[in-house]
């Protein structure tokens, strides 16, 4: 079946906003839950104006860390999630090794679609950088400063080009059909 680009559009933007939201609101819930341990564990020290700016400290501290480990879970629960999804009254379905529809699939069974969607996101994001850093040394007669290469880069790399091998994948995997609703 040949589908539109504003389908694979919104499938990237349903990846985008599916993983994106999840994470930001889980690390936010993870890091104001250490904050409330580390007041528990520290004995309910009383609440005046420096008790509340170390626990902002501990949140500030703690959120890069629950970014990070929310961030590759909800990469790996969105194979789960597009199987409950439906995009322009399109619905996604998983197919086992001998042809047979999974109708609820489970995280053993996305893992194999995640880890090839892995390895080939990490090897575009590497392709990227090697041709970046080529070409701004052959342009420019410089390399790039080492501090654009940071966590915020590569996060939205990981957006860029992740959400873009998620949609050809899901486009070419013939383990995932995708059936009217």
């Amino acid at each position: 079946m040949v589908f539109s680009k504003i389908f694979y559009f919104k499938l990237y933007l349903f990846w985008l906003t599916w993983v994106s939201l999840r994470t930001l609101f889980i690390s936010i819930a993870l890091s104001i839950f250490s904050a409330v341990m580390m007041y528990i564990y520290k004995g309910f020290a009383p609440l005046n104006s420096d008790t509340f700016m170390a626990l902002l400290d501990i949140v500030y501290l703690s959120f890069p860390i629950a970014f990070s480990f929310s961030f590759i879970l909800m990469l790996l629960f969105v194979f789960r999630a597009l199987f409950t999804q439906e995009i322009d009254t399109k619905a996604f379905v998983l197919y086992d090794c001998q042809n047979k529809e999974i109708t609820k699939p489970n995280l053993s069974d996305v893992m194999g679609l995640w880890r090839k969607w892995l390895f080939v996101t990490v090897w575009m994001i590497l392709l990227f950088l090697v041709l970046f850093i080529g070409l701004a040394k052959l342009v420019f007669d410089v390399f790039p400063p080492l501090h654009w290469f940071n966590a915020y880069s590569l996060y939205l790399l990981v957006s860029t080009l992740g959400g873009l091998v998620f949609v050809f994948a899901v486009k070419k995997c013939k383990k995932i059909g995708i059936k009217n609703a």
